[in-house]
């Protein structure tokens, strides 16, 4: 049987809070900084022994972040807003013997927020702040894990000048500053483990090497270091040699002699370096601009190969299968010794915060509408595709003029249904809802249907080949039959029972078990028996005046009717209305309706003049008598049956994370 869930806008409203509060321990939350690459910034890329890649990401508007792993083509996520990690802004990863994950966040001190270490046992997540770990200061900037399994961590505060080296024996964390060891300033960048267990930390006053028991700072005054201020350090697991990072220098330390990569001996001249990965002669060096515009150097085979990238970098990778990986400010890149691949925000996941509507197929994948330059979501678990102008075309891209899904639907023969808001607009028909054919894949537009395909709004499907399309700004809609192959232009206007007033347009598309349409407007609500359209509105019936913004129909054929001052039932005969005063509604305005395979009505609703946020009222519990009975007893005793679910941010799905490595590895 087909799922006829069209489109629900309260379950991807965006709240307006900028920190992340924890989530209800039943729902998952399905956003962009959980589901793809994590965020719009990236500063560290790591690739474990299985070959994935990890990084992570942060979106600094809604100080949201995760530690993401990405397959090759599954991304798994562990969010800050869902309590994994410590905060939005992950610093540094790095992996143990047993294949746990270390990861290492940094903070936003505006919002007075922790930063941190958290461990991922493959099970479980653990973390250390300044409430339970004797940090001066938990604002965190780099990790590893040496041979013995002790984690390293390099923290450092500007604002409070604090800052140092911390060891985590498995059992207790020892904190060592400038005044208790040779640590030469509490500025450290980086951190890095050699083959003797040596560890390796990058400091603004030198490079500086610790053994355990001795340590040794190199610096311009007694060594080949061309500059102190140093901003990466990596050791070459395959040479043993030590790769140290200033502002226009690669110094390589063998462990007696020093050698440069520098513009004196290499094509690309002054850049400023921020990162180096080395791999026997294989060297990725990565710039944030300066004289030259952002990119990486890759030097492989004695030949220099320059790449621009889209931002700055902030970390390069070289992995075990030849490929290269560097993330910066807003992206993700793979070269693979040929060509470059690059992952944003956009092509990855969930692309925005903000969505229209949410679509679910035939086939359980489910769709997602972006407002925010997105395009089009699929979900087909535990892979996405993104559809829009700004995929970097890792997806399909049929509409490159717009970037704002309207909405999604399946017609009667299973085609998938696109449509895409904008000044152009336009409809992609999928055949046979195949994702994975897209020369298949039809574009409609205004010159090839010969009706308006603008500014799309909203979009449905009835039950024998009809595809109905309304518009943002125009009170119509635009119908395609299957059968012809032809569309049609059908006006809502009526000056005596108004639907949509000039200038607005349609706000839901539905379709009830006897195939009539409705038509939620702005002004009113219109049913469309294929022929004839009866109007109701104000004017003609209890409805009050406004937003008419969703319908539903139960299993008695009765309809559900989402007004701004509550929610009515309409029999075909008579109207009763569901506000605050006679059920457990919070809030007046409803804005989304939804009955599910059980009989259980969901509302949305919301009021922000009183402050309520976005959230559900759940009508029925999923257990009791059958269906009908269950939606007549509650009519008779509505009071004290409604349940108050809040919203935070986007859709509410249950879904079980992929394993990680090292239970795929056991």
């Amino acid at each position: 049987m087909k799922k006829t869930i069209h489109s629900i806008a309260i379950l991807l409203l965006l709240s307006t809070s900028l920190v992340a509060q924890p989530i209800e321990p039943n729902w998952n939350y399905i956003r962009p900084t959980n589901t793809g690459l994590g965020g719009d910034y990236f500063r560290t890329i790591e690739v474990d022994r299985c070959g994935d890649k990890w990084t992570g990401g942060y979106l600094p508007f809604y100080s949201e972040g995760s530690v993401v792993r990405f397959g090759d083509s599954v991304f798994t996520a562990w969010s800050n807003f869902e309590g994994y990690i410590p905060n939005a802004q992950v610093y540094g990863i790095a992996f143990d013997q047993n294949n746990g994950i270390w990861v290492a966040c940094n903070a936003n001190v505006n919002f007075n927020e922790h930063g941190g270490v958290a461990h991922y046992d493959g099970t479980s997540w653990t973390k250390w702040d300044m409430t339970n770990a004797p940090f001066p200061t938990d604002l965190m900037n780099a990790i590893a894990v040496d041979h013995n399994d002790n984690v390293w961590v390099t923290f450092y505060d500007f604002g409070q000048d604090l800052g140092g080296l911390g060891k985590y024996d498995g059992t207790t964390w020892t904190i060592y500053t400038p005044s208790n060891s040779g640590l030469p300033t509490i500025d450290l960048t980086d951190i890095d483990v050699d083959a003797q267990n040596n560890i390796w930390i990058a400091s603004h006053a030198g490079l500086v090497k610790f053994n355990g028991v001795d340590w040794t700072v190199f610096t311009q005054a007694n060594s080949g270091i061309v500059f102190d201020e140093i901003n990466d350090v990596e050791v070459d697991e395959s040479t043993n040699k030590v790769y140290a990072v200033s502002t226009f220098s690669v110094d390589i330390y063998d462990g007696t002699d020093w050698a440069h990569i520098n513009a004196n001996n290499a094509p690309f001249g002054n850049i400023y370096m921020t990162e180096v990965d080395a791999m026997g002669e294989t060297v990725m060096i990565g710039s944030i601009g300066g004289t030259a515009p952002s990119g990486v150097q890759i030097r492989t085979n004695g030949v220099w190969t320059s790449h621009i990238t889209p931002g700055h970098v902030k970390d390069v990778r070289i992995a075990e299968d030849g490929t290269f990986w560097t993330c910066g400010n807003g992206f993700v890149e793979k070269y693979d010794g040929s060509s470059w691949t690059t992952y944003t925000s956009q092509n990855t996941g969930a692309t925005s915060m903000l969505n229209n509507a949410v679509f679910v197929d035939s086939r359980n994948r489910i769709w997602l509408s972006s407002d925010m330059n997105g395009g089009i979501n699929v979900f087909d678990c535990p892979t996405w595709q993104d559809y829009g102008p700004y995929n970097q075309n890792v997806w399909p891209a049929p509409i490159d003029y717009t970037g704002t899904g309207g909405g999604v639907t399946e017609d009667s023969s299973g085609d998938i249904w696109m449509a895409f808001n904008g000044l152009a607009g336009g409809v992609v028909q999928i055949p046979g809802g195949d994702v994975n054919d897209p020369a298949a894949w039809h574009l409609w537009d205004n010159a090839n249907s010969g009706v308006s395909l603008q500014f799309l709004d909203v979009i449905g499907a009835d039950h024998t080949g009809h595809v109905y399309i309304g518009h943002d700004n125009n009170c119509s809609f635009s119908k395609y039959d299957h059968a012809t192959d032809q569309w049609t232009e059908v006006s809502l206007y009526n000056a005596g029972e108004p639907v949509c007033v000039f200038g607005q347009g349609l706000n839901r598309i539905r379709v009830d078990i006897d195939n009539n349409v409705w038509f939620c407007g702005t002004f009113g609500l219109a049913k469309y028996d294929q022929t004839n359209i009866t109007y109701y509105n104000a004017n003609n019936s209890p409805l009050p005046p406004g937003n008419i913004a969703d319908i539903a129909f139960d299993a008695l054929g009765d309809k559900w009717i989402a007004t701004e001052q509550g929610l009515y039932e309409f029999d075909d005969v008579n109207w009763t209305l569901y506000d605050t005063s006679n059920t457990g509604l919070l809030a007046l305005w409803i804005n989304a309706l939804l009955i599910d395979s059980a009989g259980t009505l969901w509302v949305g609703c919301e009021d922000a003049i009183l402050g309520i946020p976005p959230g559900f009222v759940l009508l029925m519990e999923q257990t009791g008598p059958p269906i009908p009975q269950r939606i007549q007893d509650c009519r008779k005793s509505l009071f004290g049956n409604w349940k108050w679910i809040p919203l935070e941010i986007s859709w509410c799905y249950r879904t079980e994370k992929a394993r990680p490595c090292s239970t795929r590895m056991a």
